[in-house]
């Protein structure tokens, strides 16, 4: 038995998958310092095949680097040639050579509101650009001009588990709580929890990436939480 911690509650989001660990109390705390906190998006744009997303506070140094990690702004005129390159729209800074870039950060993106499309997505960093708050990423779809939208970001966890427990809230009444990946919804889930029936499950195999399990609910009430609790 490995060591156990709690997390805490985190909230679904009727319709819209929502990452049960990075949604979780602990994550969302204003007091936990980066990476591992959730920060919302202000904007998001889609140019051939690349979307930007920019953040509405101050990009952190880790957890959404691209393969050259973390490029400051510019201190001296004129910029390195690395700096210029990062900022090109349309020419991802991508220094393996191949597709997509293989050494970016992971981040776990829900509740976007225009960008539904994002939803349930955990994308890979191409770069990014302090001076603009903002990070890119590969992702096929039109091109869409600048949008406001305050969708949810977070780093994916470095750390994997050994389990991973979720039980729901004591609070849920009637409504019920959906388990499974990024498509989950109330037809497309692996397990369903509730106070009348099964309260909790329990997800083990030693190495379980925490980006990859999300909850819907059937209600829309801000009660509808499962309690989640890591096994390292």
């Amino acid at each position: 038995m490995g060591a156990i911690r709690t997390l805490g509650l985190a909230t679904a989001v009727k319709g819209t998958p929502t990452p049960a660990v990075q949604a979780a109390a602990y994550y969302t705390s204003t007091n936990l310092a980066t990476p591992g906190v959730v920060v919302t998006a202000a904007s998001f744009s889609i140019t051939k095949g690349i979307a930007t997303v920019v953040l509405g506070s101050t990009l952190p140094t880790n957890g959404y680097n691209g393969p050259a990690g973390y490029i400051p702004v510019p201190t001296f005129t004129p910029a390195s040639t690395t700096q210029e390159f990062n900022k090109q729209t349309g020419q991802p800074l991508n220094i393996q050579g191949n597709f997509p870039a293989p050494n970016g950060q992971k981040v776990v993106l829900w509740g976007f509101t225009t960008a539904t499309y994002f939803n349930g997505k955990v994308v890979t960093v191409i770069d990014n650009n302090p001076a603009t708050n903002s990070f890119r990423f590969y992702f096929a779809n039109a091109d869409v001009a600048s949008t406001s939208d305050a969708g949810k970001t977070a780093p994916a966890p470095f750390q994997h588990y050994r389990a991973i427990r979720l039980e729901c809230s004591q609070s849920l009444s009637t409504d019920l709580i959906y388990v499974g990946d990024g498509n989950v919804s109330s037809t497309q889930y692996m397990a369903c929890l509730s106070l009348a029936g099964q309260l909790s499950i329990e997800l083990a195999s030693e190495n379980i990436p925490s980006e990859s399990i999300w909850i819907d609910t059937s209600g829309s009430a801000s009660t509808d939480q499962v309690m989640v609790t890591l096994i390292y």
